[in-house]
């Protein structure tokens, strides 16, 4: 994961209790979005924004807002960068969830006229809430360009499941990132999920990159 930092990316995340014995969350509409504020239409350069070798699994960590938990993932990127353990380096408390990010794509529920990005996370305990909040970027010569507002998403219906071979008892897929696209000429494409859960009255975050999808039939 590359360093990345966030401070013109304010974002502003609501949560939704989920009773740790039930498998739904409480109702909230999939098509519920959260603006992501930007003081620019660009992002950064392609040198330093989405790498080929940003992460696209990330573990959450303790932090009291989402600010100081991009701080917090900062360090540890540089830790990693360095070449030193960051299990042992990084003063971070974590959590007991980790996020996922798929690639990019067109979606069939959308006819293929739409395309979008899903992250997962996966928890091995039970947790009090989770939320996700993606935007994708897509590739504009040397320039990442944000592709429409940022979708966020409540946990609605958690489940258990498996991911690489290991149960998960709890596991939430963001579902609703969708963006409709006007052609079909193929474009660069990434994005990025901040996850939120609550555990144990405690907040922590996340972040994943979707993985860089070249050549996807979408453009905006």
């Amino acid at each position: 994961m590359m360093k990345f930092s966030f401070v013109a990316l304010p974002l502003a995340l609501s949560l939704v209790t989920v009773s740790p014995g039930t498998a739904q969350a409480v109702e909230t509409p999939v098509g519920e979005t959260y603006t992501l504020q930007q003081s620019s239409e660009y992002a950064l350069s392609t040198k330093d924004f989405f790498s080929e070798k940003t992460s696209a699994e990330s573990n959450y960590i303790e932090a009291a807002s989402p600010a100081e938990a991009v701080a917090k993932m900062n360090m540890m990127d540089e830790l990693r960068q360095a070449g030193f353990n960051v299990g042992t380096m990084a003063k971070v408390n974590y959590g007991p969830c980790k996020i996922v990010a798929e690639g990019f794509h067109t979606r069939k529920s959308g006819k293929y006229e739409t395309g979008g990005f899903k992250s997962t996370t996966y928890c091995t305990k039970k947790v009090t809430a989770i939320h996700h909040s993606s935007q994708a970027r897509f590739k504009r010569l040397a320039w990442w360009v944000k592709g429409g507002r940022a979708i966020g998403q409540p946990a609605q219906k958690i489940k258990a499941g498996k991911h690489n071979g290991t149960y998960y008892p709890t596991v939430f897929q963001q579902t609703n990132h969708a963006l409709t696209c006007k052609s079909a000429k193929t474009t660069t494409w990434s994005g990025r999920t901040l996850g939120t859960i609550v555990y144990n009255g405690k907040t922590y975050y996340a972040d994943a990159y979707a993985p860089v999808q070249k050549g996807v039939r979408c453009r905006l």
